[in-house]
C-alpha cells in the first residue's frame, strides 16, 4: 500500500505510511462548450429522488462517464495551451514555438492530420519495403567497408601530442595586471570582469546569504526578509537581496561580520588560486594517511565558492572555439578591432568613498570583496568608473592565443594537438582580426607554417565556412549544405532529427549562411587576409577544385565515396534551387536556432552554435533587435579568465561536474558531516541546477525530455546529459540529511531510463544527450573530417557506467519504484559496459582520459547485479582489477589514434585526452569507470559499499554509504 507508487524509502517503508496527498482537481479548458458539458455533469450529479433512484443512478453514471471521457481528452490540449501561455509569458522575445490548438475544431483538425499522416505512412512503407530493406543492407555493408578503411588510416596516424603544461611566456599588460580581474558567481552563472566593484551586487545565492545571517535554510531566510520588509514599510524584500545595489550593505540585513568576513576571504583565495597568483606551497610530509586526507579535503573546500556553492572551474582546451566568437564580433563592429568587446552597459563600475577604503585598509583579509558580492551602498559610492572589461578581454584573448602557439608556427585543433590547417588557419586570423599587425614575429611564423602546408585552400570544411562567412573564403570552395536538409521527414535515416545534437545545431546555422550565401562586406583586414592566407592570387585560385582537398595533418577521418557522391548529387541541384522551397527551409531552419536561444536562456547548446546563431541573430534581426542583446549578455558565460589569458570554454562552465565529484570525494572519506555549512551549499546548488519541466514543443524541434535532468552546467543551459543527471543525482542520495522532495529524485531516474538505449537494436547502455536515434552507417555523411564518430550519438562506457552506479544506489534506498526497469537497466548496462572491454582488461574511455576509465570489481558487480556470484562477468572484472591495481609499468596512456595501451614514460602519468566536442576533459580527468565498486586497495572484505564512484579520493570506502538507509525517510514527498 505504501509502495504503491514506489516514492516511499525502504527504512520508512518498515514503519507506518504517511497519510496520502489529496489528489488536486482536474482543471476545466475555458471554452464555453466544456463549461456547458461540466455544468450538466454537475447537475446530473445532483442527488435524485429515492422514488426515481434506480433509472437516474443508472442514467446520471453514464453521463458522469461520457463527460469524464470527453473532458479527458480535451484536457491535455487545455493544459498545452496553459503552458504555451506561460512559456511565452517568461520569454522578453516573442517565442517561435507555434501556438498549439486552442479550440475544438483546431483540436479535430490536429488529430485527423496525424491520423492521415499516420496511414500514409503505413501505406507508403507497405508498399516498398523491400526497396528499403535494400537500401539499409547496401548501407550496412557500405559502412562496414569504410570503417576498415578509416581503422587503416587512423592507426597509421602520424602525428604525435605536446605537451599540455607550458609556461606562460606572453605575461599580462602592465595597463591590465591579473589582479585586477575578479569572478562574479550567481547560483552557478560564473562571469570574469575587471575593475573596480559594481553597483549591483550578485543576484540569487540565498543560501549563501542565508549563511550570512545566521540561517539554515532559504526559507528562513525568506521569512526574514519579508519580516524587515513589513517593519519598515517596504513594498517587497526583492532589494534586500543586493539587486538594485543601493540597498543591503548592512542596512536591512544583519550579515554577521565573521562570516562576511571569512566567506570573502575565501573568495579571495579562490580567484588568486584559478589565477595562479598563490605562492607555491613545498610538499609537507603527513603522519598518516588520514591526515593526508584531512588536508586535502580542507584545500579542496577552499577552491568552492563560498556564496553560490560550485566549485568554479575552467573548462577550455579547444582552440578552434574562441575563433567563431571573434569572427561574429568583428563582424558586428564593422571591422573595427576596437570596437569588437566595447564597454559592456550592464557594468556600474564605482568607487568606493574614502570611508569605506579606510575600513579596507584596516581589514585586509576582506578587501572590498564585500561590496563586490553584496553591491555598493549609496553611501559608499563614490562616484561611477568607466568600464574596461572589453579592452582587457581583448587583450587577453591575444596573449592566450600566443601562449598557446606551437614551436612550429601552428596551432593545433587542442592545446595538446599537433598544429593543424584548422587551428592554424583560425587562429591566426582571430589574432589579425583582434588588431595584431601582419608583421608580429608570431604572426609571420603561423603564416610561414600556413604556407608549408600549401596554403588556406586546404583547411577543413569547419575552417571553410567560417571563413567564407568572414570573406575571406569562396563558397563555391565549400561542399553543399543546402538548407532542405531540415525538411527530411524523421523517419529517414540520415535527417537531421537523427543526428548527434551538436552536430545537429551546428549543422542547422551552416546550412542557413550557406544557402543564403552570406559573407561580410570586405574590411581592411579581411583584404589583406585573402593575400596572406593564400600561395597563389585569391582572384585566381579555382575553388571548386579544391572541396576535397584537405591538409594531412587535420585529415583524420576521410570522407566515404558515398558522401561524395551525395555531394555530387547536391551539386546539381545547386545550380538551380527552388525558390520557394529554399525560402521555407531557411525559415525552418530559423525557427530551430531561435528556438534553441529560447530553450537555453540564449547560452545555446555549446560555443560554437552560440557564435552561429548570435550572427544569424544580428543578420535578421539587427543590433538593437531584444535576442541579439540576449545573446550579447550571455557572451561573458563562455569566457574564463586563467594564467596564461582568456579562453573560450567548451560549455558555460563544469559547474555541475565539478561540484558532484567534489561532495562524492568528501562523502567517499565520511566527512560530510564535519562540514555542514559547505555541504549544504554544494547540495543547494545541486538542487538549483536541476531542470524541472520539459522543453516546449520538444518533438518539433528534436528534443528529448529534461524533467529530472542535471546537465553539465547551469540548469539555465536546459540541456540534458545523462551521466550529469547520474552524479547529479547521486548528491542527493548522498546527502540525505538536507531536504529534497522525493518526487524530483524519482524524476532524475525517470530521466536516466528514458535515455537508456533499450529495446529493438538498442545495446542497453547510455549515451550523452539522447538515446540513439540514427543507425551506425550515418557516419558515411560525415563532412567534418577532422572528427571521428560525431553523426549519431553513441552508447559510451563512461555514461553508462555512471548510470548504473547511480540507479544501483537508488535502488538500495528507494526498492519499489520501477523495480523491475531499473534492474533491467543495470543488468543490460553492466553488459554493454563489459562488451567495451578491450583484451587486456582496459576500457576506451571517449570523454576525459583515454583507458583510465577502467575500475571494474567483480564484488561491486555482485551487488549490482542479484547473483552476480561465479557470474560470467566476473573474470573481465577481474582483468580490469588487475590492470588498474598492478604495478607503475602496467599503467597506461593515451595512443593516439590507435586506441590501445601504451606504458608511461615518466612514473605512469596518465595523459589527457581531448573529447570530441570539448576538447580536453575536466574533473573527468581523474575519475574512474565503474558499474559497481571502484576497488580500494586492501579492503577487507564485505567493507565495501555497494556502488563506486569515478573519484580518485572515491578508492575510500564511504562512511555516508554506510549510513544511507537512515534519514532518507526524512525527505518530504
Amino acid at each position: 500500500m505504501n509502495g504503491e507508487h514506489g516514492l516511499i524509502s525502504a527504512e520508512a517503508q518498515r514503519k507506518s505510511p504517511p497519510a496520502p496527498e489529496p489528489i488536486p482537481p482536474t482543471k476545466i479548458h475555458p471554452l464555453h462548450f466544456v463549461k456547458l458539458m461540466k455544468d450538466g455533469a454537475d447537475g446530473l450529479a445532483a442527488p435524485v429522488k429515492r422514488a426515481s433512484a434506480s433509472d437516474a443512478v443508472r442514467s446520471t453514471g453514464v453521463c458522469r462517464c461520457l463527460m469524464t471521457r470527453a473532458m479527458g481528452v480535451l484536457q491535455p490540449y487545455a493544459a498545452e495551451h496553459e503552458r504555451f501561455v506561460e512559456y511565452q509569458r517568461t520569454l522578453p522575445v516573442r517565442t517561435v514555438v507555434p501556438e498549439p490548438p486552442n479550440t475544438l475544431r483546431d483540436y479535430v483538425r490536429h488529430q485527423l492530420w496525424r491520423v492521415g499522416r499516420l496511414c500514409c505512412l503505413v501505406l507508403f512503407f507497405a508498399l516498398t519495403w523491400v526497396f528499403w530493406v535494400a537500401v539499409h543492407f547496401v548501407l550496412k555493408v557500405l559502412d562496414m567497408h569504410q570503417r576498415r578503411v578509416w581503422l587503416k588510416h587512423q592507426r597509421a596516424w602520424p602525428f604525435k601530442s605536446v605537451p599540455h603544461v607550458r609556461e606562460s611566456v606572453h605575461k599580462p599588460s602592465r595597463s591590465f595586471p591579473l589582479e585586477g580581474w575578479h569572478l562574479r558567481c550567481e547560483d552557478g552563472r560564473q562571469r570574469w570582469y575587471y575593475g573596480a566593484p559594481m553597483r549591483d551586487g550578485e543576484s540569487n545565492n540565498e543560501l549563501g546569504l542565508a549563511q550570512l545571517c545566521g540561517l539554515q535554510t532559504v526559507a528562513d531566510y525568506h521569512d526574514l526578509l519579508r519580516r524587515r520588509a513589513a517593519a519598515e514599510g517596504c513594498e517587497g524584500s526583492r532589494n534586500s537581496t543586493g539587486e538594485d545595489g543601493d540597498a543591503v550593505f548592512g542596512e536591512r540585513v544583519p550579515w554577521l561580520p565573521d562570516l562576511l568576513e571569512e566567506k570573502c576571504a575565501k573568495r579571495a583565495f579562490l580567484e588568486r588560486y584559478q589565477l595562479d597568483l598563490t605562492p607555491p606551497s613545498a610538499p609537507q610530509l603527513r603522519s598518516s594517511a588520514e591526515t593526508a586526507m584531512d588536508d586535502g579535503i580542507r584545500f579542496l573546500l577552499k577552491l568552492q565558492d563560498p556564496f553560490s556553492g560550485h566549485w568554479p572551474n575552467d573548462y577550455s582546451g579547444c582552440m578552434f572555439l574562441v575563433a567563431g566568437l571573434i569572427y561574429t564580433k568583428y563582424i558586428i563592429a564593422d571591422g573595427e578591432a576596437h570596437r569588437m568587446f566595447p564597454p559592456c552597459p550592464e557594468h556600474h563600475h564605482v568607487k568606493l568613498s574614502g570611508k569605506r577604503r579606510k575600513a579596507q585598509n584596516g581589514n585586509a583579509s576582506m578587501g572590498d570583496y564585500a561590496e563586490r558580492v553584496l553591491g555598493v551602498p549609496a553611501a559608499e559610492n563614490g562616484g561611477e568608473e568607466p568600464c574596461r572589461c572589453g579592452e582587457a578581454t581583448r587583450q587577453e584573448l591575444i596573449r592566450y592565443l600566443r601562449n598557446y602557439q606551437n614551436q612550429d608556427g601552428g596551432w593545433g585543433q587542442h592545446t595538446e594537438g599537433h598544429s593543424t590547417m584548422l587551428g592554424t588557419v583560425l587562429n591566426y586570423v582571430s589574432m589579425r582580426l583582434l588588431g595584431v599587425p601582419a608583421k608580429d614575429p608570431q604572426a609571420a611564423s603561423a603564416r610561414d607554417w600556413i604556407h608549408a602546408h600549401g596554403g588556406a585552400t586546404t583547411t577543413p570544411m569547419w575552417g571553410r565556412v567560417w571563413l567564407s562567412i568572414l570573406g575571406v573564403y569562396s563558397w563555391e570552395g565549400v561542399n553543399p549544405i543546402p538548407p532542405e536538409m531540415i525538411l527530411l521527414p524523421d523517419w529517414v535515416p540520415f535527417s537531421l532529427g537523427k543526428a548527434w545534437c551538436h552536430s545537429r545545431v551546428i549543422a542547422i546555422p551552416f546550412s542557413y549562411l550557406y544557402g543564403l550565401r552570406w559573407s561580410a562586406p570586405a574590411f581592411p583586414t579581411t583584404l589583406a587576409l585573402r593575400e596572406e592566407l593564400y600561395t597563389q592570387q585569391y582572384s585566381a585560385i579555382p575553388w571548386r577544385s579544391f572541396r576535397g582537398a584537405v591538409c594531412a595533418s587535420d585529415l583524420y577521418t576521410p570522407t566515404s565515396s558515398l558522401f561524395r557522391m551525395a555531394m555530387s548529387l547536391l551539386d546539381l541541384y545547386e545550380r538551380h534551387p527552388l525558390p520557394f522551397l529554399r525560402r521555407y527551409a531557411l525559415e525552418v531552419n530559423w525557427r530551430h536556432m531561435a528556438y534553441d536561444d529560447e530553450n537555453t536562456h540564449f547560452i545555446c547548446l555549446g560555443p560554437v552554435n552560440k557564435s552561429l546563431n548570435m550572427l544569424v541573430t544580428w543578420i535578421r534581426e539587427g543590433e538593437h533587435s531584444a535576442r541579439f542583446q540576449e545573446h550579447c549578455d550571455r557572451v561573458a558565460d563562455y569566457l574564463y579568465m586563467g594564467p596564461t589569458g582568456m579562453r573560450m570554454s567548451g560549455y558555460n562552465g563544469s559547474q555541475l561536474w565539478d561540484t558532484s565529484f567534489a561532495v562524492q570525494a568528501i562523502c567517499a572519506c565520511g566527512r560530510e558531516m564535519m562540514y555542514p555549512m559547505e555541504m549544504a551549499l554544494a547540495h543547494h546548488y545541486v538542487d538549483v541546477a536541476q531542470v524541472q519541466e520539459d522543453p516546449m514543443a520538444a518533438a518539433a524541434f528534436y528534443r528529448h525530455r529534461t524533467k529530472g535532468a542535471w546537465n553539465f552546467s547551469t540548469s539555465a543551459q536546459g540541456w540534458q546529459v545523462s551521466d550529469c543527471t547520474a552524479e547529479g543525482l547521486r548528491v542527493m542520495l548522498l546527502l540525505p540529511q538536507y531536504d529534497f522532495p522525493v518526487r524530483r529524485i524519482c524524476d532524475g531516474v525517470d530521466e536516466i531510463l528514458s535515455l537508456r538505449n533499450s529495446g529493438c537494436g538498442g545495446d542497453g547502455g547510455w549515451a550523452t544527450y539522447e538515446p540513439t536515434r540514427g543507425p551506425s552507417y550515418c557516419e558515411l555523411l560525415d563532412c567534418a573530417e577532422l572528427f571521428k564518430d560525431v553523426m549519431i550519438d553513441y552508447s559510451y562506457a563512461e555514461c553508462s557506467s555512471s548510470c548504473i552506479h547511480t540507479l544501483s544506489l537508488f535502488r538500495e534506498q528507494y526498492p519499489h519504484y520501477r523495480r523491475s526497469e531499473v534492474d533491467r537497466a543495470i543488468s543490460e548496462g553492466i553488459a554493454c559496459v563489459l562488451g567495451k572491454q578491450q583484451p587486456d582488461g582496459g576500457f576506451y574511455g571517449s570523454w576525459a582520459v583515454c583507458f583510465t576509465y577502467g575500475a571494474l570489481d567483480r564484488r561491486g558487480c555482485a551487488a549490482c547485479v542479484e547473483g552476480a556470484a561465479g557470474h560470467g562477468h566476473a573474470p573481465p572484472l577481474r582483468e580490469a582489477h588487475r590492470l588498474l591495481d598492478g604495478s607503475p609499468e602496467r599503467r597506461w596512456r593515451l595512443g593516439r589514434g590507435h586506441q590501445r595501451l601504451r606504458p608511461a614514460d615518466v612514473g605512469g602519468q596518465p595523459r589527457r585526452q581531448p573529447s570530441r566536442e570539448h576538447g580536453v576533459g575536466g574533473d573527468g580527468d581523474h575519475l574512474c569507470l565503474r558499474c559497481g565498486l571502484v576497488h580500494r586497495a586492501g579492503a577487507a572484505a564485505g567493507d565495501s559499499p555497494s556502488c563506486g564512484s569515478r573519484h580518485p579520493a572515491h578508492h575510500v570506502a564511504s562512511a555516508g554509504e554506510r549510513r544511507l538507509g537512515a534519514g532518507a525517510h526524512q525527505r518530504r514527498l
